[in-house]
């Protein structure tokens, strides 16, 4: 019996060429991980009461002076320039007002404080009332919506790239050591 001949040739890969690129397609995947644009995290990191005025003569109002801190943490490599940051807040369903603050910059993988402060003039009566309840409590219920528009950049070169975040938090704050017990956020598009 005659045995059959092949002719022609194979290439072999060897192992390592397929790790190689293996691993170059993981670094490849990491890479682009790193440099894709993501929106900036948002955080509201103090809100105080800081003055409530009485006015008793009628028509019964109060004015409140609040203090508000918001973290704005950018988790991408970009830098961002903030155009706009602005806060609104409410009670007990009623729109108290909104502070507005321009013109921040975070770098990348940075962080950055917005202060504000707010002051409310003529608090009406039916408000007043449970405002000073829940002040005697020491907890006050406060709804907030934050929402920051900017631009993103990489070293020199603005992109034409713009972001809008919109975080909308239920805040219980305790009004005796001026900090947050607790909030409950949602991002909304």
């Amino acid at each position: 019996m005659a045995k059959a001949k092949h002719i022609g040739s194979y290439v072999v890969l060897p192992r390592y060429c397929c790790l190689k690129w293996t691993v170059a397609l993981a670094v490849c995947l990491a890479c682009a991980y790193m440099v894709w644009p993501s929106d900036p995290e948002l955080k509201i990191e103090r809100l105080t009461v800081k003055r409530v005025k009485l006015h008793p003569l009628p028509p019964i109002g109060a004015d409140v002076m609040m203090s508000v801190t918001v973290r704005v943490r950018n988790r991408a490599v970009y830098w961002l320039e903030l155009r706009e940051v602005d806060v609104g807040i409410r009670y007990r369903g009623k729109k108290l007002g909104h502070v507005e603050s321009e013109g921040w910059h975070v770098r990348g993988w940075g962080f950055s404080h917005v202060d504000g402060d707010l002051e409310f003039s003529g608090l009406p009566a039916s408000e007043v009332a449970h405002l000073l309840e829940d002040l005697a409590k020491g907890r006050v219920y406060f709804h907030t919506v934050t929402e920051v528009t900017g631009q993103l950049g990489f070293f020199l070169f603005h992109f034409p790239l713009t972001f809008k975040v919109i975080l909308s938090c239920e805040i219980l704050i305790n009004t005796k050591n001026r900090s947050i017990v607790s909030q409950h956020c949602l991002h909304k598009d």
